[in-house]
């Protein structure tokens, strides 16, 4: 895969619109039969995805939908999934809600899909997934990362494998205490997620005996930030916990070097800032950089072993990242639900997933019957040299954390039905 420069909008556009679910109607349940849900022994199995194909977020959706197919082929090449085949219906969208949804009952009433995977961001989540009911159909999220998709907008027939923002927060402030650094300074996007990341860190720090010396706020899409690094240097900070996304990430990555920052902080600790597709762009420059992880590439489990083996044999040698993770992943927990029902009908694809653990990629795994998140691990890297990586870049693991202790308890809010 070819990921440049012109990712840059594409990143800022994935992280902020996985921050943003879409209000939805109260969930009901799903309708067996059509052709995609179809129970018959041998029957095809049909699910749709709908990645963006233009515009900024093109090539994650590219991404997003060849792990489905690899996840595909690789089913029915071993007799397909508990004797079904998967057939991929792809849709097109811009990544807009509206879009999205016309694709999806075009998918489901025309198509015969039962299934759905590959929607990029977490409004185009909520407002599909208030749908599913009516549409008869599943969504398996391996991208929108919004609390609320598994808090007050969650919906029966919606299932998510890609942690919460709040998972991947509460993994960062369990390994604050590992991390060199006294003094820190907060750098975040004035947007509600920076003030909530914030939040989670000050209280993890205090518990950590560290103490928070200066916190400020850039608005999105800041492109100069030398007022914001100037009050940096001027602090007695010795750490720095980065919250700045995307283009406003790549600008504070790109600044904060010409004013050599990272001779100033023991540590600097990017939330979301800094991931493999900036890696070719952004060099040596983020060496040594700390930031949240949702994927090990290099787990030892013999099933990421193999896929991550598998996947760099039919794609010149490179590594899967995390996008083309997590979407594997979904189509992993699909079949993981089918298997378990030993059907294709949604509704039993639904109940036998509740509550579901299973062996996947990213180890053991279970998804929660109260909520439908999976509860997974999540970690905390550093950007090391690596001349097998992206750029000649890596990630060394520094922090393990277990998604039983990140993941808050289930949101009150959250009525399935």
């Amino acid at each position: 895969m070819n990921v440049t420069k012109k990712l840059f909008p594409a990143l800022s556009v994935l992280v902020l619109g996985g921050l943003v679910a879409a209000c939805g109607t109260p969930g009901g349940a799903a309708t067996s039969g059509g052709a995609g849900g179809a129970d018959a022994a041998g029957s095809t199995i049909k699910v749709a995805l709908i990645p963006p194909s233009s515009g900024a977020l093109a090539q994650f959706g590219s991404d997003a939908a060849d792990a489905w197919q690899f996840a595909a082929d690789e089913a029915n090449a071993a007799g397909g999934v508990a004797g079904h085949k998967i057939e991929l219906i792809k849709m097109d969208t811009d990544a807009t809600a509206a879009t999205t949804l016309r694709a999806a009952r075009e998918a489901v009433t025309q198509k015969g899909a039962k299934f759905i995977g590959a929607v990029m961001t977490s409004t185009e989540h909520g407002a599909l997934d208030a749908q599913l009911a009516g549409l008869g159909a599943l969504e398996f999220n391996g991208l929108g990362k919004d609390d609320a998709l598994t808090g007050k907008d969650c919906k029966a027939n919606a299932f998510r494998v890609v942690q919460s923002t709040s998972m991947d927060m509460n993994a960062v402030a369990e390994a604050l205490a590992k991390l060199p650094g006294k003094k820190w300074a907060i750098q975040a996007v004035d947007y509600s997620t920076g003030h909530t990341s914030a939040k989670v860190f000050k209280e993890a720090a205090a518990k950590a005996g560290k103490q928070v010396v200066l916190e400020q706020y850039a608005p999105l899409n800041t492109t100069e930030f030398g007022s914001y690094i100037t009050k940096l240097q001027q602090s007695d900070a010795d750490a720095l916990f980065a919250v700045e996304y995307g283009a406003d990430g790549v600008a504070f990555v790109n600044q904060a070097a010409q004013f050599k920052l990272n001779e100033k902080f023991n540590t600097i600790l990017g939330f979301n800032m800094v991931s493999e597709p900036l890696f070719k762009a952004l060099g040596d420059k983020v060496v040594g950089y700390y930031n949240n992880l949702g994927y090990d590439v290099s787990s030892d489990n013999p099933l990421n072993q193999k896929f991550v083996t598998d996947w760099a044999a039919k794609h010149g040698g490179s590594k899967p990242y995390y996008v083309v993770a997590d979407n594997y992943l979904a189509a992993q927990t699909l079949f993981e639900g089918i298997k378990k029902a030993n059907s294709g009908d949604p509704i039993k694809v639904r109940d036998a997933l509740n509550g579901l653990s299973f062996d996947s990629i990213v180890g053991k795994v279970t998804m929660r019957g109260a909520d439908h998140q999976l509860i997974r691990s999540s970690y905390l890297g550093q950007v090391v040299k690596d001349p097998n990586g992206i750029g000649g870049l890596g990630w060394k693991i520094v922090h393990e954390a277990d998604g039983s202790v990140t993941a808050p308890a289930p949101d009150p809010a959250c009525k399935l039905s």
